[in-house]
């Protein structure tokens, strides 16, 4: 980015710094764990962050009725505490259709305060993490405007003490649930399912759902996707249907309309581009961990797989949502989820977003989903108003502008909060969101994800006897320690395994200027030992 065009932005970012803050939130999964079903010491809780207990219900003045099976609660919160899962209290459901309790509670201001007082109480009776209010459904009108001061009221008294509110509202349709409860909540469960008999929760409705959410203002960090571990009409759970015969990559077997893992995966992929994360009802209906199968083990495999890691360390940002620009303008686009792209990025244009997070230092996949009706263009990739240039790529033709495909390149960046900008060096090209992934360390690639001879065999000696610094490294790399032995061999390794670089042991410095920005191994090899250390090039 010139000099000239990025004064103009950081003045614009002392401004917006506050305004903004694009960060790296963790990918929710939220599973339901009824007190009628399901046994708390088979749960996957590796693979959750939120389970909420079903369900307390409330009295028509404002009480609670006694929770069904505490026994049952109270080792829940154990186990899922011992492996750092959040667990909230789930207050209401279904209740065959009866939500006149939360009718009357909601309209009286007693009745409102006594059952705020009651629900704060037994959330630090059970030690739990705070309340998911499932009221199903408030009506248009004064209903409507009762639940909003019922949330207001709620919030403020659990997060005065640290504690978590949320609440499940249907996929579509939820008019009576005001705008203005967005801001009580700590996110919104969304019931994307249900909707018909049979195709009751398709991918299409799912999309529907985040779409409808979002676009009445809802944060997208804040929209939780909900998916069914059942099928319809029989209601019968996932693992009975595939047990009776059902693939477990389908969706529909014998007249039931499911979601197989395949929809469950493109699901998943949904929510963790456009939302904030999945949410399961129910946790009791999927299949054992020991199953190939199970719904719950493909959430966090595609989770896995979306977050370079299993992390939760990725954020999507919309393009849109710059805090400053030069020379751009935003038009509705047809790709996937819907929303708005950045269009008319001719050369010199650019766009930045303020407060965008690197939890810690290393290497970055950053993505970016762009269209060309013809040329192409190249764009580049600025910290802070361009004094830390991270890279450039090209842009290619993808004979539309509406046509869209995904780009991408790795950083290296040091930990840090940091304005972003992105800079149009070539014009010619739309840009729908960017996003920033936290890839495996050099260390973890030396043990998995690099397969090449060298570093699929064991060292017999690990004990790191090599120094390499400076690290991260610009140019010169200097080594210290066993490696000045005639026949030793010093070979580089990017981070798809490829080997890069080869030197004899005799040398004390290696010149990386050459090699790109990213994660790198370097390994020691002599004989039968084999010492390897990570490094970053900046």
């Amino acid at each position: 980015m010139t000099t000239k065009k990025w004064i103009s932005a950081c003045m614009l970012f002392g401004a917006s710094l506050i305004a903004s803050s694009q960060s790296f939130a963790q990918f929710k999964v939220v599973g339901y764990m009824p007190s009628w079903s399901g046994d708390v010491n088979t749960v996957q809780y590796s693979k959750l962050t939120h389970i909420n207990y079903a369900f307390l219900l409330p009295t028509a003045s404002g009480g609670l009725q006694s929770i069904e099976n505490p026994a049952k609660l109270k080792s829940l919160v154990s186990l899922a505490h011992a492996k750092g899962v959040k667990v909230m209290i789930s207050v209401g459901g279904w209740n065959n259709g009866d939500d006149g309790a939360f009718e009357s509670l909601a309209a009286n201001s007693s009745y409102r305060s006594a059952f705020t007082t009651n629900i704060v109480n037994f959330v630090n009776q059970y030690g739990l993490d705070g309340a998911d209010i499932d009221w199903e459904y408030p009506d248009a009108g004064a209903s409507a405007n009762n639940y909003v001061t019922l949330m207001t009221q709620l919030s403020s008294a659990l997060h005065a003490k640290g504690k978590l509110l949320t609440a499940a509202v249907v996929g579509t349709g939820g008019a009576s649930i005001l705008s203005s409860v967005f801001s009580q909540v700590d996110f919104l469960t969304l019931m994307a399912y249900d909707y018909n008999n049979y195709d009751h929760s398709t991918y299409t409705y799912a999309s529907q759902s985040v779409n409808y959410w979002k676009g009445r203002g809802l944060p997208a960090a804040k929209a939780i996707l909900g998916v069914p571990f059942y099928g319809r009409p029989s209601w019968s759970s996932y693992a009975t249907l595939v047990n009776s015969g059902a693939s477990p990559y389908a969706d529909t077997f014998n007249g039931n309309g499911y979601n197989g893992i395949t929809t469950i995966k493109k699901k998943v992929d949904l929510a963790y581009d456009q939302a904030g994360g999945i949410m399961i009802w129910e946790l009791s209906q999927d299949l054992p961990s020991s199953s190939p199968y199970s719904l719950l083990s493909a959430i966090h495999e595609e989770k896995i797989v979306k977050g370079g890691g299993g992390g939760g360390t990725s954020k999507l940002i919309q393009a849109e949502s710059y805090t400053s620009m030069s020379g751009v303008k935003t038009e509705a686009t047809t790709d996937a989820n819907g929303g708005s792209n950045v269009g008319s990025i001719d050369t010199g244009d650019w766009m930045a977003y303020s407060n965008v997070n690197f939890p810690t230092t290393g290497s970055y996949k950053v993505e970016y989903r762009v269209a060309s009706l013809r040329g192409g263009g190249k764009l580049s990739l600025d910290l802070n108003a361009g004094t830390i240039v991270l890279g450039s790529l090209n842009v290619p033709s993808t004979a539309g502008w509406q046509t869209w495909t995904t780009i991408s390149h790795t950083v290296t960046v040091n930990a840090g909060t940091y304005a972003l900008g992105i800079y149009g060096q070539t014009g010619g090209f739309n840009l729908n969101w960017i996003r920033i992934t936290k890839v495996a360390s050099a260390a973890r690639m030396a043990d998995s994800s690099v397969t090449t001879p060298e570093l699929m065999s064991k060292p017999e000696d690990a004990t790191p006897h090599l120094l390499v610094y400076p690290n991260p490294v610009t140019s010169t790399l200097y080594i210290k320690g066993d490696y000045d032995v005639e026949g030793a061999l010093i070979s580089i390794y990017d981070f798809n395994g490829n080997q890069v670089l080869n030197v004899k042991g005799s040398t004390n410095k290696i010149s990386v200027e050459a090699l790109p920005a990213g994660a790198y191994v370097l390994v020691y090899t002599k004989g039968m030992k084999k010492i390897a250390q990570k490094f970053i090039k900046q």
